[in-house]
């Protein structure tokens, strides 16, 4: 069995990660505490327990979000740089 790879599918693939890590990280970026500070002037001292929970939630909610962000980055870096190994073994 050979292995048969294609450099410019590779590429596609590796430009969507990257996209896709560029976007999910944005949309991980938005700020916490004005997020916060929303959820809290809608639901007043009446929501004081919920608050209590909403906002570790949200830190995590954010924390994992930017971490799909990255590793989306990551994967787009790394089939760049099986790509080029690849090509480059096949160009020796």
């Amino acid at each position: 069995m050979d292995l048969s790879v294609v450099p410019a599918g590779l590429q596609v693939f590796a430009d969507a990660n990257t996209a896709a890590g560029e976007l999910i990280s944005d949309a991980g970026s938005a700020d916490a505490g004005t997020m916060f500070s929303a959820a809290a002037a809608a639901v007043g001292p009446i929501g004081l327990h919920y608050l209590l929970t909403y906002a570790p939630a949200q830190n995590n909610n954010l924390f994992s979000t930017l971490t799909v962000g990255a590793v989306h980055g990551a994967i787009g870096g790394a089939t760049n740089l099986s790509s080029a190994a690849y090509s480059a073994a096949d160009d020796a």
